[in-house]
């Protein structure tokens, strides 16, 4: 018998957008530059939080890490959640998806 845990993922800044944002791509950066990047990181932040509380309704936990906002169960099956965040309009770039197994002690 195993018990199991799905993690999802989701990262606050996406290295592309890191590397495509209007701060590289300018020789001269001014303040509708850093404003515009801004704006992107709102976007995402909203995404992830709309994400967060679909996932919270469904019983995830979450806990933040550097870069990244990280939703745990062990209630609902990866596949499940992975197909409930794409119901709801979210695109499977947008987060990853982890399944964890672990065999109970002492079960064959």
């Amino acid at each position: 018998m195993v018990e199991y845990i799905t993690r999802i993922t989701m990262k606050l800044i996406k290295r592309d957008e890191l590397d495509t944002n209007n701060l590289k791509n300018v020789s001269e950066v001014d303040a509708n530059c850093v404003r515009s990047f801004g704006h992107q990181l709102a976007g995402r932040s909203e995404r992830i939080a709309g994400m967060m509380e679909r996932l919270a309704k469904k019983g995830f936990t979450f806990t933040a890490k550097q870069d990244s906002i990280i939703a745990e169960s062990t209630k609902v099956e990866a596949q499940t959640a992975k197909r409930y965040l794409l119901q709801e309009g979210f695109h499977d770039s947008e987060f990853q998806v982890y399944l964890e197994y672990t065999r109970k002690w002492g079960v064959l």
